[in-house]
């Protein structure tokens, strides 16, 4: 399946999003930001697919096993007249602030809730809304002034990748992506080698 293209504009919509958010919750936009506290300013109710555990405990067996943690992550809901944000809070927690991330993207881009299934039973998937939060919410966790923060104390080697992911909360793969794609790397050792 190819990749849908952003619409025009998108990138830096990206960008302006992560540092709204950021100077919301009073941070710099380089700062680390924690999802579950965006979630909690923006409104967005987090619940642990484990508090289902009294109600569905076989459902709850089957998502925290390794099948169904490859099955579900997360999903954006309407509980009534309510946005909600349900996790898989069995996956580590670096891959939960990634699929927080992502869902927040939905909701700050306003994108429509759509039913699960389609009327023959299909999965319901939008590639374009999808590629959209894919793009936000790894940006809101590691912004390009966070991304060029650390691209430049790597090179200096001030910082290693770990430290990095660890600081930020994300993981390696998130990060170096996130490094790439910001151009940081590059920036960095067309500085370092001045």
């Amino acid at each position: 399946m190819a990749k849908v293209r952003l619409r025009r504009g998108f990138k830096s919509e990206a960008s302006w999003y992560s540092k709204s958010v950021r100077a919301e919750l009073g941070l710099r936009p380089h700062d680390p930001i924690c999802p579950w506290r965006l979630a909690a300013h923006l409104d967005l109710p987090v619940i642990k697919v484990s508090d289902f555990i009294e109600i569905e405990p076989a459902a709850v067996a089957y998502l925290h096993s390794r099948d169904g943690q490859d099955e579900f992550s997360a999903i954006t809901a309407d509980l009534g007249s309510r946005r909600v944000i349900i996790h898989n809070d069995a996956h580590d927690r670096k891959r939960q602030a990634a699929d927080l991330a992502h869902e927040i993207a939905h909701g700050l881009l306003l994108h429509n809730l759509a039913p699960l299934t389609g009327i023959n039973g299909e999965r319901n998937y939008d590639r374009e809304i999808e590629e959209e939060a894919s793009w936000l919410g790894p940006t809101l966790l590691v912004p390009d002034e966070a991304a060029l923060s650390i691209a430049f104390r790597l090179a200096d080697r001030c910082l290693t990748m770990q430290e990095a992911s660890d600081e930020y909360g994300v993981s390696d793969p998130l990060l170096k992506m996130r490094l790439n794609v910001s151009g940081a790397i590059i920036r960095a050792s067309r500085r370092r080698a001045a």
